[in-house]
């Protein structure tokens, strides 16, 4: 298989609902990097990936410059295996690639690499247990109550077996919302907290012991990323009681195996995108399991089929996780751009058979939808020339 061109595009497609966190406050729509690798027999493999800046480092901005940089490369590869595809990736990552390219480029090789062989999801991963669903919870956004209110109205017809809140700093208006929650969903209605990097030390100090006096006992990213010191001091201080999920902080397996060495967080949050695909988030998955560390399978808000399919993936290749995010679909987006959508039911459950059993993760791609929704995009074509690597960008 010989990559004759790669074509970046920035996506936006308007959501639902405005969807808010302490990091990002004012999203109304979404914000996805599709990545299609084009061969030179026609074939085209699609990726995505959600970076952000809150969270990587990376924009839209630097995974354009990152495949600028290596596309001339892709001229001289002949890879034919996903090994072979990783090992590059991984080159990459050493030279400073960001995981969000990475993802995207991982994604569209694996749905290059089922078209030319004709094989499955399941038939490339090998995997065996396709008729057990996958149950999701439902993500809720960060509101003052009375806002809360007029949300849990449109959506009280779900019947989700657990869901994550996003959390304001204000103690009094959060426990609101719990009430609200339970009040709407019933009271024994598992809720995890999700703090995208909101408090301080002192607010996690005085906040949680009242959580767990309402029986909320999931606490993800509650400081900022580089607060290291503070994730520990919590995790000793409540990991008895309390899961204080890393999810921010954590990137590589490096950051992972600092952190179980130091009893940092006592359970790991893994989104696909930020992690630099579905091979190095197993990777982490794997480790932190042979420690004792539970994880989840986190997701950027937004995301498409195209990701939503490759966490199936990861979910099956792991084994049952402590929860499954995303799988919204178009419950908060617009349209998605695949026409069957990976979307969960009112219960939270979606049949991953159908999704698993296609060849690649692009099957049903409604390219006049993508294209609708693509507000910038650039291609960067590879060949060689007299002997000499050079890159044609336009």
């Amino acid at each position: 298989m010989k990559i004759s061109k790669v074509l970046f595009r920035e996506v936006n497609i308007p959501l639902r609902f405005q969807f808010a966190q302490s990091n990002n406050r004012a999203s109304h729509s979404s914000s996805s990097a599709i990545v299609e690798l084009q061969t030179t027999e026609g074939l085209v493999g699609f990726g995505e990936a959600c970076p952000r800046m809150y969270v990587t480092g990376e924009s839209m901005q630097s995974m354009e410059k990152d495949l600028q940089g290596i596309s001339p490369q892709l001229a001289d590869l002949r890879l034919e295996r996903l090994e072979d595809w990783q090992r590059q990736l991984a080159d990459w990552r050493r030279l400073g690639v960001g995981p969000s390219t990475l993802c995207a480029l991982e994604l569209a090789a694996i749905d290059l690499l089922c078209q030319i062989n004709q094989r499955s999801l399941a038939q490339q991963f090998e995997l065996t247990d396709l008729d057990t669903p996958i149950e999701y919870s439902q993500v809720i956004p960060m509101f003052k109550p009375a806002k809360m209110a007029k949300l849990l109205e449109r959506i009280q017809h779900l019947q989700p077996a657990s869901l994550k809140l996003k959390a304001s700093d204000q103690l009094e208006d959060n426990l609101e919302n719990i009430k609200l929650l339970r009040e709407c969903f019933g009271n024994t209605l598992a809720i995890r907290l999700d703090v995208n990097a909101g408090w301080t030390l002192e607010n996690a100090i005085e906040f949680i012991p009242a959580f767990l006096d309402v029986e909320v006992n999931s606490f993800e990213q509650p400081l900022a990323a580089e607060e290291t010191g503070g994730l520990q001091l919590l995790t000793q201080r409540f990991g008895a009681d309390a899961r204080i999920m890393v999810d921010e902080s954590l990137l590589t397996m490096e950051d992972a195996q600092h952190f179980l060495a130091h009893q940092i967080g006592n359970h790991f949050n893994l989104k696909i995108s930020k992690l630099g695909g579905i091979s190095s988030a197993l990777q982490i998955y794997r480790l932190a399991k042979s420690h004792g560390v539970p994880c989840q399978l986190g997701a950027h808000f937004g995301e498409t089929s195209l990701l939503s399919i490759a966490g199936m993936v990861l979910t099956k290749l792991a084994g049952p996780l402590s929860a499954n995010e995303g799988a919204l679909g178009e419950m908060l987006l617009e349209q998605d751009i695949v026409q069957n959508a990976a979307q969960q039911d009112s219960k939270g459950l979606l049949d991953s058979s159908v999704f698993l059993e296609q060849i690649g993760f692009s099957h049903g791609m409604n390219k006049d939808l993508l294209e609708s929704y693509t507000v910038h995009q650039r291609s960067f074509r590879s060949y060689r020339l007299d002997g000499v690597m050079k890159r044609l960008s336009w």
